[in-house]
């Protein structure tokens, strides 16, 4: 009985050993991947890389380590096609559109389809 203890002891510390660790993980991530995750995560489709560098104007160098930083952070992931990402899953995206908030939620799916037009056409 009591091993049976110490072993729902060391899963329960585990689990908040993992958990803190992935706050710390999302606490220290920089700008550029926390806004390439709100881009993902706002896009009704798959997000294409282009229309994501367009929208954040950043270089290509800082977009590809934004952009590793977000993946790696399992935040997201890349999409049917190599040149577009998505959520890393859904409770990941369904989190970060709740953060967001409707108005701003509405306000990044606007820019998304001004930019597609603009770049992909």
């Amino acid at each position: 009985m009591c091993t049976a203890g110490a072993a729902t002891i060391y899963r329960y510390t585990a689990r908040m050993d993992e958990s803190r660790l992935r706050a710390e993980q999302l606490l220290t991530l920089s700008g550029g991947a926390r806004r390439v995750s709100d881009l993902v995560s706002a896009s009704v489709e798959p997000l294409h890389y282009e229309v994501m560098r367009h929208l954040l104007r950043m270089s290509e160098e800082d977009m590809i380590e934004a952009l590793g930083e977000a993946v790696d952070a399992r935040l997201v992931k890349r999409g049917p096609d190599r040149f577009t990402y998505v959520p890393h899953d859904e409770a990941t995206g369904e989190a970060i559109r709740e953060a967001l908030g409707e108005e701003r939620l509405d306000r990044l799916r606007g820019q998304i389809a001004g930019a597609s037009k603009r770049v992909l056409e």
